[in-house]
């Protein structure tokens, strides 16, 4: 026997039974006639013990004694009858009084099953409480298997739940692996329907709208592969001309998925206006259909058309939720490849836009120097007569500054052009930067001297010898110093200035007293085509730009600093100085006569004047020359007389110099000077590649050609080659 707490059924099957009475000797006697049912015997001595007990456990059965004080077994059946636990639990009465009727018809009433007068018989109650007992285990046991039958049920349900998921969760997977492996969306898009069929469908169709708004099918898929060819064609039907676009066409109309859970004879009539197309349809054994919208930027793109012909699995709202994924990583892919495509053919036109653009700026730069070489050489020419009056000299050196000039802004525009495509070319060498920078300031001594500014010069440096591109360096320096004189007002003040840093480095500083830099411009005041908002100044704006990349090209830093507006700049170059101590040779050092040597020259230009003025100065410098103004008349010349030097233009009216230097090649080594209005680097290129050994662009510099014409190595023959 078992006190209050113990479970209706213990650890050997036992049942538990409540039995209800006040006097202890009759509990006893009650336990003495049930022991032989060797079952869990709980005992209470009052009805509040009784529901106490109710409420820890349930009961086979409720053995009640009617007569109890205070609490009566009728009004304790009541209580236990309002609990849901044990409305139903069996109550069998015990009573010693003899009002049979009146009590067994409350008995009955309160919902018990027996009413047993006292002397109880012990056969008699063993045998009626063992029903109960038996119909307890029966019901449990019955109970018992229903929720294990349901918990696996519930496993089934959550085995096949986790499987489908896993499918999905793969499906998905290998979706999304096939939509990343390119941006071809055709060959993507085939990979996808190959992935849907057959786990998603019998057979996929999907359908790319274009840009006047029809369906252009791009991928299909079928479980049985010989019938893909003829979904691909639109249809298998005897030649049916069965339209691809139906049921897409209105998915691209309405935007939204369309689920038909069985395609019948309506579903058909909907969808196709023609019986050979419905006839078409029939044949290939449509079951149900999903067709979801690709759709990305709230733009239709297209649809994907799933289709089963098995009624053995069905699509339902997991089917068709699973091919809304799709069809959203399918659109983000297609989008994906319109974007790359869009930028594609963008940086494709960029690119010709951008090769446009240096063929303008060659032909434009060409178009521009050529008559500039006549013009710079006929004023050359007229500065060394002997008898040209002083005032006209001066007007000559005019003309010839402004020239050079006009060439340097040309220069501006296609070093800004080589810069940004960094294909500048340096010619480094060891300078002296003082050199350059007297070189620098006589190049702009007639605007100092026009403002009349007042100069200081202070070359303290000890070392200043760099490792660099001389003609750049001298560039940089005209730059800085242009630039301070232009925006110096008359009567202003220049300094240049140079000195060595603790670490040994040239500082070389250009500082005015003019119009200043505002803070807010400091920042950009080396940016192309910024002049500070001061255009009345003149200028393209590019030397700062220009210098900047130079200095950075030869491993050197600038600044520039300023107090603000009319309170003058101040701009700083440091470079790294040579290693060796020598001094560096002069830029261009002039040939003394004595060490002159005449050369033949076979001289071909088509511009006129050039051809002419240029013929004149190299002979008067002492050179045979030979002109000619085509390749044709060229080849004749060199026919029937040897050349030391070629100088060619490169566009000549029946070729290009590059073809002629090639031809004079292949006969006999000759030294080849390239001389065009072309100096893109490309140009430089293709000049070295068929054999010219230098490069010049127009207007020729008369003293750098004379000294590339004297330093032309020589061959054992003793022509120069």
């Amino acid at each position: 026997m078992s006190g209050p707490g113990t479970s209706s059924k213990t650890a050997d099957d036992k049942v538990s039974i409540l039995i209800v009475d006040d006097r202890p000797d009759k509990l006893l006697t009650y336990e003495v006639m049930l022991g032989g049912l060797n079952q869990n015997l709980v005992r209470a001595t009052s009805g509040k013990e009784a529901l106490r007990c109710l409420l820890r456990q349930d009961f086979a059965v409720i053995l009640l004694d009617v007569n109890m004080p205070g609490m009566d077994g009728f009004e304790t059946a009541a209580m236990i009858r309002q609990r849901a636990r044990s409305e139903a639990t069996p109550i069998i009465f015990i009573s010693a009084v003899n009002d049979t009727l009146n009590h067994v018809a409350r008995g009955y009433s309160l919902g018990a099953v027996d009413y047993i007068l006292t002397p109880v018989v012990p056969e008699i109650l063993r045998a009626k409480i063992g029903v109960f007992v038996e119909l307890f285990k029966k019901t449990e046991q019955v109970k018992r298997q229903g929720e294990e039958r349901a918990q696996l049920i519930r496993e089934q349900a959550a085995r096949a739940e986790a499987e489908t998921q896993q499918a999905r969760l793969g499906l998905l997977a290998d979706a999304s692996h096939a939509l990343a492996a390119s941006l071809d969306y055709e060959q993507t898009f085939q990979a996808l329907a190959r992935i849907i069929v057959p786990r998603l469908g019998d057979f996929c169709i999907l359908d790319v709208a274009d840009d006047d708004g029809s369906m252009r099918r791009v991928a299909v898929a079928h479980k049985d592969s010989q019938r893909e060819p003829h979904l691909a064609d639109g249809g298998e039907c005897n030649g049916s001309e069965l339209s691809v676009s139906h049921a897409p066409m209105k998915i691209l109309r309405a935007g939204k998925p369309e689920l038909r859970w069985e395609v019948d004879e309506n579903v058909l009539r909907d969808l196709f206006d023609q019986e050979k197309d419905r006839a078409c349809i029939r044949s290939l054994l449509p079951v149900a259909f999903i067709v979801v919208p690709l759709v990305a930027h709230e733009r239709v793109l297209g649809a994907i058309t799933i289709v089963n012909t098995s009624r053995k699995r069905a699509f339902g709202p997991r089917e068709l939720s699973l091919a809304e994924e799709l069809a959203q990583r399918a659109a983000i892919a297609l989008d994906n490849a319109a974007l790359y495509k869009a930028a594609q053919q963008a940086r494709t036109e960029a690119e010709r836009a951008s090769l446009a653009k240096d063929r303008f700026l060659a032909m434009l730069s060409h178009e521009l120097r050529t008559p500039l070489t006549p013009v710079l050489a006929s004023v050359c020419a007229m500065e060394y007569e002997d008898d040209v009056p002083a005032s006209m000299r001066e007007s000559l050196q005019v003309i010839r500054r402004n020239v050079e000039l006009e060439a340097r802004l040309i220069d501006d525009l296609l070093d800004l052009t080589r810069i940004s495509k960094e294909k500048v070319q340096l010619s480094v060498e060891r300078v002296d930067a003082h050199m350059l920078l007297r070189n620098a300031l006589d190049i702009c001594r007639s605007e100092i001297n026009g403002k009349q500014l007042r100069e200081s010069v202070e070359l303290t440096a000890a070392n200043a010898l760099i490792d660099a591109d001389p003609a750049r360096l001298q560039q940089i320096f005209w730059n800085l110093i242009k630039n301070a004189v232009k925006f110096t007002p008359p009567g202003g003040m220049l300094a240049v200035r140079s000195s060595n840093e603790r670490d040994g480095n040239l500082r070389v500083e250009v500082e005015d007293s003019g119009a200043g830099i505002d803070s807010e411009l400091l920042p950009k005041i080396f940016n192309a085509f910024e002049q500070g908002e001061r255009p009345q100044f003149g200028g393209l704006g590019l030397g700062l730009a220009i210098s900047k990349a130079l200095v950075e090209l030869q491993h050197g830093r600038i600044f520039a600093e300023s107090d603000g507006q009319g309170k003058g700049a101040k701009f700083t170059t440091i470079f790294p100085t040579s290693t060796q101590s020598q001094a560096a040779p002069a830029l261009r050092a002039p040939i003394s006569s004595p060490q002159r040597r005449s050369m033949r020259i076979l001289l071909v230009e088509d511009h006129d004047d050039t051809n002419r003025s240029l013929t004149r100065l190299l002979q008067r410098r002492g050179y045979e020359v030979q002109s000619a103004s085509t390749i044709g008349s060229a080849l004749n010349i060199a026919d029937g007389e040897d050349f030391d030097v070629l100088i060619s233009d490169l566009g000549l009216p029946d070729g290009s110099g590059t073809d002629l230097m090639a031809k004079l090649q292949a006969h006999r080594p000759i030294f080849g000077i390239a001389l065009t209005g072309f100096g893109m680097e490309d140009d430089l290129r293709r000049s070295r590649e068929v054999g010219f050994n230098h490069h010049l662009v127009k207007p020729v510099d008369l003293n750098k050609l004379d000294s590339i014409l004297q330093a032309a190595p020589t061959f054992p023959n003793g022509r120069s080659g």
